[in-house]
């Protein structure tokens, strides 16, 4: 069985001024079969030290803020005017091809194929299948999880944005990594958007996950204290999403 691989492309929140950090953008690999899961702001360019966007099989795009998705017009110029040809499928929710018909022009993402997501909601793409779920962000904000197809070994989840963490519990299964947002880091919560990484970690601990990668940190977050906080409820390994990370999964 092939590996999966995945990397880190962009790990950022909806905004950072640290210099060469991209907004949400998370590669997996299995041989051939290149997923992306969501395009947000710089993560194309950045997409680039990685795999060449022109080979990417299907973007997955958990919900329409632009931080997870604006990146689809850089990505769709380049597929238009230097490199014709192969285009990824592209998911994501119901309005998005609207929403960029708005942004740009009507048809904008046509020649991509894909279809809109629905809650529970399953594609297999090569040798790997990829469940959505919704989660309590904004609306029709999904997170998914990526598996082997046929395997009942671990896989990956990714939480997407979410603000309650019981919306996770039935997406995680043991030995998977999780790949989850904490932007509010050690807390406190500030309104139902997001999650504190000991939220992040609870989600870990209860369903028995192989690891936790903590992402989508605010800047005015402490990484550490973060990473920190989330060992104490978890204890599993636990890491910090940063640009060029890379984790077998399975």
């Amino acid at each position: 069985m092939l590996a999966v691989k995945l990397t880190i492309v962009g790990c950022a929140p909806a905004w950072t001024r640290r210099p060469g950090r991209a907004s949400s953008c998370y590669l997996v690999e299995q041989g051939e079969t290149a997923l992306v899961f969501d395009l947000g702001q710089g993560a194309f360019a950045e997409l680039s030290r990685y795999r060449e966007p022109e080979t990417v099989s299907a973007i997955f795009i958990s919900h329409l803020h632009a931080d997870h998705c604006v990146d689809l017009i850089p990505l769709r110029h380049y597929l238009t005017y230097e490199r014709e040809g192969g285009r990824p499928a592209i998911f994501g929710p119901p309005e998005l091809r609207r929403r960029f018909d708005a942004f740009q022009h009507a048809d904008f993402l046509s020649g991509f194929g894909g279809r809109p997501l629905e809650p529970g909601s399953s594609v297999e793409v090569g040798g790997l299948q990829i469940e959505a779920q919704s989660v309590t962000h904004i609306p029709a904000s999904f997170a998914f999880r990526v598996s082997v197809t046929g395997s009942a070994g671990p896989g990956l989840a990714y939480s997407g944005d979410c603000s309650v963490a019981d919306d996770l519990l039935t997406l995680v299964r043991p030995g998977d990594t999780l790949l989850c947002e904490a932007a509010f880091g050690v807390g406190p919560s500030r309104g139902g958007i997001h999650l504190t990484a000991t939220e992040a970690a609870a989600v870990a601990a209860e369903r028995g996950a192989g690891r936790l990668i903590l992402t989508h940190i605010l800047d005015a977050s402490d990484e550490e204290a973060s990473r920190d906080s989330a060992q104490e409820v978890f204890s599993g390994p636990v890491e910090i999403a940063r640009p060029g990370l890379s984790i077998d999964i399975g």
